[in-house]
Order: structure tokens, then sequence, then C-alpha cells
């Protein structure tokens, strides 16, 4: 990606290339991206458009961030609650209802090419568009600028380790950390490929499947 920190026209020319692209994304689905029609509606060359990113996908990462407003607002005001057990739940609750509803470009999200380089694209576009920032608690924080979908459901989990309520340990997070980044991969990509799955149960399967990995069955026992 270009640097555009010390040229207004760059910085300019990214924006519009990104808002195109979203356009495109609500008009045409994630799918129906092309070089040729953000070129074509940008007013640029399609080559202009691999001056300013390495590829299509690049783009595309940026323009999805738009997707996760919801989810990001929900979680400043879920940055207020204390409770550590309440707000795991809440999280997976919105990202799942947010995911659902855009499940292709969840999917590409993390699960993409460049989904092993999350924050990179989170502090661009919220360079970008800083009114959409949302500021979060210290483990929220720690959790959203997760390197990838891993990390970022392994950090979500720490504050769960010592918890009465839950089995999570230091010694078998990782492990639930795999069996929800799979699932999760597993729903969506089922709902990539057949978009007329209702949804509701995907949602509910998935919260069920944390309950069952994460809950004690009797929180008073060892």
């Amino acid at each position: 990606m270009i640097d555009y920190r010390t040229d207004l026209s760059k910085r300019e020319n990214l924006i519009h290339f990104i808002k195109v692209t979203q356009q495109l994304i609500e008009t045409d689905g994630i799918q129906g991206v092309s070089t040729r029609k953000i070129a074509a509606i940008s007013g640029f060359h399609n080559s202009t458009i691999y001056f300013y990113f390495k590829d299509l996908h690049e783009l595309i990462m940026l323009a999805s961030i738009k997707r996760f407003q919801k989810y990001t607002d929900t979680l400043e005001s879920l940055s207020r609650n204390t409770d550590s057990y309440e707000n795991f739940y809440a999280i997976w609750t919105c990202f799942a209802e947010s995911a659902f509803q855009y499940p292709c470009i969840f999917y590409n999200f993390f699960f993409g090419k460049y989904g092993d380089d999350l924050p990179l694209f989170l502090n661009v576009y919220y360079d970008l568009f800083p009114d959409k920032r949302r500021h979060y608690s210290a483990d929220i924080e720690s959790m959203f600028y997760g390197k990838n979908y891993r990390e970022r459901c392994r950090k979500i989990l720490l504050p769960l380790i010592g918890d009465a309520r839950t089995r999570v340990t230091q010694h078998n997070i990782d492990t639930v950390t795999d069996i929800t980044v799979c699932f999760t991969k597993s729903l969506l990509s089922q709902k990539c490929e057949t978009p007329s799955l209702d949804s509701r149960p995907l949602q509910n399967s998935m919260l069920a499947m944390l309950h069952l990995v994460i809950d004690r069955e009797d929180p008073a026992s060892p």
C-alpha cells in the first residue's frame, strides 16, 4: 500500500477508492468487485489502483471495515462493563449477528489473503476515517487489534481464566481458541456457500458451541 501520510492528494485518492469499493460491495457483493468497475466509477485508469495498492485484496480489506461499524459500536459500549464473563458472551452475540449478516465479507476479512495483517488495515482505515474509531477498555482494545482472528479469539478468552463460571485455564486456552476459530470458520463458510441458509440457527449454533466448550456445568465444582 502506498505511503499517503505526507501527500494530501494520495490520501484523498485512497479515501475515494475505498468509498467506491464500499459502494460496489453494497450493489454487487464482494465477489462482484473488480478493478475495472472501480476504475470506471472513480474516473481513474485500472493501472492507477495498483499504484496505490499491492492488489485488489488490499483495497477490499479496507473497504470491508465499514461492515464492522455496528460491531465496533457495541464493543465501545461493552468497554464500560466490568464483568468479563458477561462481556465475552455479549461480544460474541454481537459478532454472530454481524458476521452472518455479511458472511462473505467477514470470512474474507478474517480468513482471506490478508487475514494475518488485521492491525495494519484497521490502523490505516481509522487514520483515513478518524470519526469511525472507537475507544475500548484495555482488554477489548487488545482483542480488537489482535494480529489475526486466532489471536483475537485467544485475547478475549484470557480474562476468563480463573473465573469460576468457566473451565478456561492456562493449559487449555490454546485448544479452546482453536475450537472457536475452526467452528466459526466452518459456519461462515456454510453461509457463504449457501446464502439462503437461515442465519439464526447458525448464530445459535456458534453460541451453543461456546457455552459447551467454556462453561462449567456446575460453577461450584472444582
